[in-house]
C-alpha cells in the first residue's frame, strides 16, 4: 500500500517543520510527501524547497480553503491512498505502517483516522466523531487516556481531516472533497458521509498516533468568526446529507438545542447561517450526484 501524505499550509512556515521532520524520520517512509502552499506570503514555499528538497511542492494561486487545497494535493498524488495531515501535527514514530496494514487487511475500509492526542498530556483529542440530528458534532474519546493497543475500531460518523487516510478507490467512486465548505469545517464530515452511503467503512487505527497542536482554548472555539463559519457549513452539511423525511427530526433537534443548549452568542451566527440556506440548496442541486 503506497501512501501519499498531503500537508496543506497557509502561512505555516513556523510550524510545518514539525510534521515534515516526523515524516523524514518515518519508517517506513511514505510513498511521497506533498506540501500544498495554499496562497502563503510568509516564504513557505522557499523554506520547504530549501530545507526539504524531497518534498513535492504544489503552489496554489490563492487560498483555496481546506477542501480545495487538499483536492489540489490529491490530483497531484500518485499513491494507492492519500493521507491528509495538518501542518500543526506531530506524528509519533511508527504511526504510518498501521494505517497501511489496515487498508491491506480490509478491502472495504475506505477512510481511516488516527488516534489524535493533545500535546504533553496523553489525552485523546479525537478518535472518530458523532454527528447529531441537527449537524452538531462531538468527538469520540475526547479527554480520555490514550489507547496503547493496536486495534481498528469503528469511527462513528466521521474522522477528522487533521489526520485522515483515504483509499484511492473511494475518491474515484465519490469524488473529491466539496470546496463549498469554505474555508474550513465539515468538509471531512461530508466526505465520510458520502463514502459510507457508497458502502465504504470508516475506522480509527489506534496504533497510529498523532499529536495535534490545535488550541485547547474554548475562547477561540467560540469566537464570532468560528461560529459564523461553523454554523454556515453545518447547514450546508445538513442540506447535502439529510433526506426529506429526516427534516422534521432535524428541525425538532435544532429547536431543542436553541431553547436549551445554545449559548446566547450563537444566535446571530445561526440566523446568518439560515440566510445562506437558499444559496446552499441551489449549489447542491447543481452538483454531480456523486458529490451529494
Amino acid at each position: 500500500m503506497r501512501i501519499s501524505v498531503i500537508i496543506v499550509s497557509l502561512n505555516g512556515r513556523q510550524r510545518i517543520a514539525m510534521p515534515l521532520d516526523a515524516l523524514r524520520r518515518c519508517d517506513p517512509a511514505p510513498f511521497e510527501t506533498i506540501v500544498v502552499d495554499n496562497g502563503s506570503n510568509d516564504g513557505l514555499s522557499q523554506f520547504v524547497a530549501k530545507e526539504y528538497p524531497w518534498v513535492k511542492l504544489v503552489r496554489a494561486p490563492q487560498n483555496l480553503g481546506f477542501a480545495g487545497g487538499n483536492n489540489l494535493g490529491i490530483v497531484n498524488a500518485e499513491g494507492d491512498a492519500v493521507l491528509l495531515l495538518n501542518d500543526d501535527t506531530d506524528p509519533e514514530p511508527g504511526w504510518l505502517a498501521p494505517l497501511a496494514r489496515a487498508f491491506e487487511n480490509d478491502p472495504r475500509l475506505g477512510v481511516a483516522g488516527c488516534q489524535l492526542l493533545y500535546p504533553g498530556t496523553g489525552l485523546v483529542q479525537h478518535m472518530g466523531g458523532v454527528v447529531h440530528a441537527n449537524g452538531l458534532t462531538d468527538h469520540e474519546g475526547w479527554g480520555q487516556q490514550r489507547i496503547e493497543g493496536d486495534a481498528v475500531v469503528e469511527a462513528g460518523d466521521y474522522v477528522t481531516g487533521a489526520a485522515m487516510a483515504i483509499r484511492r478507490e473511494v475518491i474515484r467512486s465519490i469524488g473529491l472533497l466539496d470546496p463549498g465548505f469554505w474555508p474550513i469545517y465539515f468538509e471531512e464530515t461530508d466526505f465520510c458521509a458520502r463514502a459510507r452511503r457508497r458502502g465504504w467503512k470508516l475506522a480509527v487505527v489506534t496504533d497510529s498516533r498523532v499529536v495535534h497542536h490545535e488550541s485547547q482554548s474554548q475562547d477561540g472555539r467560540m469566537s464570532a468568526r468560528f461560529l459564523r463559519t461553523y454554523h454556515r457549513n453545518r447547514l450546508r452539511f445538513l442540506i447535502k446529507n439529510r433526506r426529506w423525511h429526516e427534516w422534521p427530526r432535524v428541525l425538532r433537534a435544532e429547536a431543542r438545542w436553541i431553547m436549551t443548549g445554545a449559548r446566547w452568542d450563537q444566535f446571530l451566527p445561526c440566523v446568518m447561517a439560515y440566510a445562506w440556506a437558499p444559496f446552499h440548496a441551489l449549489d447542491v442541486l447543481s452538483m454531480p450526484r456523486r458529490y451529494r
